[in-house]
């Protein structure tokens, strides 16, 4: 087996691996990045579909506030362009669909539940300590609560459309029932941009794609990486001791000072570590787990939506596709409907026949765009939770009970031992900026401690 001397090492080349790599190389110090795919970037990733189009189908859009990721794309020469945003958006809702600009289509009544709700959820998160969510007022309270509890209580939001539409705003965010989802954990996602609105309005989060994709960015700072990251490579145990890590692979081991693992939580609970973690780090990792997500890029001659009056963007509650947006690329050689499942729908989705699925896709898309979304070109779906160093969504969450029992040791290293990623983002947490953010702290920190 290979042996490596260096002065720190980066388990995992998504966004919070790469960019604390990125900076520990600034700062001057040796590194080893170990990636186990044979590529970089994790939960983003470019795929070709059948008809040779390349497309972003993990995370793909850059918003407000994201200032390190636009910084990062005009630095590695990624050109931004707007999401377009022209036109209705169409909320398939009783079995028709309501256009509309603004507010929802949905009744004086319903928005004011709306307003209600995420009114009663954001006096939380303002009230949350940002690097101390598990010491609020009423934490443990809050905590044994879900947040499905929360939005079936006709005292919180008295309208069942109302109620329809945050659940599946809040199965969108989490990738999973919001019964699974404690109620204070959910308001650590808020409190990572300020408050829900912050993830709920797309006009916040989706205001930019990049040209190319924003794997293609990670691809770049990977080559400027250089020999230090190191292919299909899955780390299976890491040794400390007083003076260093010990770092094992397929193929090689390295020695360093100290190690950031910059996974999602459940694979960095899957290494060994000797000694064991402690127990509050252990069973944080083990029990933040990532919810069942599948991506479906829907590719057409063009993007004929525009051309009747419609953004693109959709969302339909009681359909197996509650949303879908335009992910055209800035040449419009072509027209791309990206459009999701998540959680129950998810998995009882990965069940099925691929072309039974293929058909349940397009039909309810069908339903809000019309016939011609029937018949594109190409159409791929990415299984999220079926990929072997994803195993889920876009974030872990937070069961009731995880945060006031571990959760301070979502912040701390475990010894000479940190971790990354945007789960451990207090800001942007859940987004690629939230990682990016991450994984430089980390290398701050790894540094200062020697």
């Amino acid at each position: 087996m290979e042996q490596l001397r260096t002065d720190y090492c980066v388990v995992g080349a998504g966004f919070a691996g790469l960019t604390a790599t990125r900076r520990l190389q600034e700062r001057g110090q040796s590194v080893t990045l170990l990636e186990a795919r044979d590529r970089v970037g994790g939960r983003v990733w470019n795929r070709q579909a059948q008809d040779g189009t390349i497309a972003s189908v993990g995370g793909t859009w850059l918003g407000k506030r994201q200032d390190r990721m636009f910084e990062l794309c005009r630095e590695y020469g990624m050109d931004v362009y707007p999401q377009y945003d022209t036109g209705d958006t169409i909320m398939h809702l009783d079995g028709s669909n309501r256009r509309y600009q603004g507010l929802p289509a949905v009744g004086l009544f319903s928005l004011v539940s709306l307003g209600l709700a995420f009114w009663q959820l954001d006096r939380i998160v303002k009230r949350m300590p940002l690097n101390e969510p598990w010491n609020v007022s009423g934490a443990h309270d809050l905590d044994s609560q879900t947040l499905g509890a929360f939005i079936a209580s006709r005292w919180n939001i008295p309208t069942g459309t109302a109620r329809k539409l945050i659940t599946t705003t809040m199965t969108t965010l989490f990738c999973v029932d919001p019964n699974e989802v404690s109620l204070l954990g959910s308001c650590v996602l808020a409190r990572g941009g300020g408050k829900f609105e912050y993830y709920v309005d797309s006009t916040n989060t989706e205001t930019h794609l990049v040209d190319g994709g924003v794997p293609e960015l990670a691809t770049r700072m990977a080559a400027k990486i250089g020999s230090a990251l190191r292919y299909s490579s899955p780390v299976r145990r890491i040794k400390q001791s007083a003076a260093g890590v010990e770092v094992i692979c397929d193929g090689v081991t390295v020695e360093a000072r100290r190690a950031i693992v910059a996974t999602p939580p459940l694979l960095a609970s899957r290494i060994e570590y000797d000694p064991m973690l402690p127990p509050v780090h252990a069973q944080l990792l083990r029990r933040l787990l990532s919810g069942a997500a599948i991506r479906g890029i829907t590719i057409y001659d063009e993007p004929f939506w525009r051309g009747e009056g419609l953004s693109g963007m959709t969302v339909a509650p009681e359909l197996p596709v509650p949303v879908a947006l335009d992910q055209s690329p800035r040449s419009l050689n072509v027209g791309i409907i990206s459009s999701y499942m998540f959680g129950p729908q998810a998995v009882k989705a990965a069940t099925m026949d691929p072309a039974e699925r293929r058909d349940v896709w397009l039909q309810a898309l069908a339903k809000r765009y019309g016939p011609k979304a029937l018949t594109p070109r190409a159409h791929l779906e990415t299984d999220w939770a079926a990929e072997e160093w994803s195993l889920g969504g876009m974030i872990a969450h937070f069961a009731p009970g995880v945060l006031t029992n571990y959760g301070p040791a979502l912040y701390q290293p475990a010894g000479r031992i940190h971790f990354a990623g945007s789960e451990h983002a207090p800001e942007m947490h859940g987004l690629m900026e939230g990682a990016v953010r991450s994984g430089e702290k980390a290398a701050e920190d790894v540094i200062s401690a020697g």
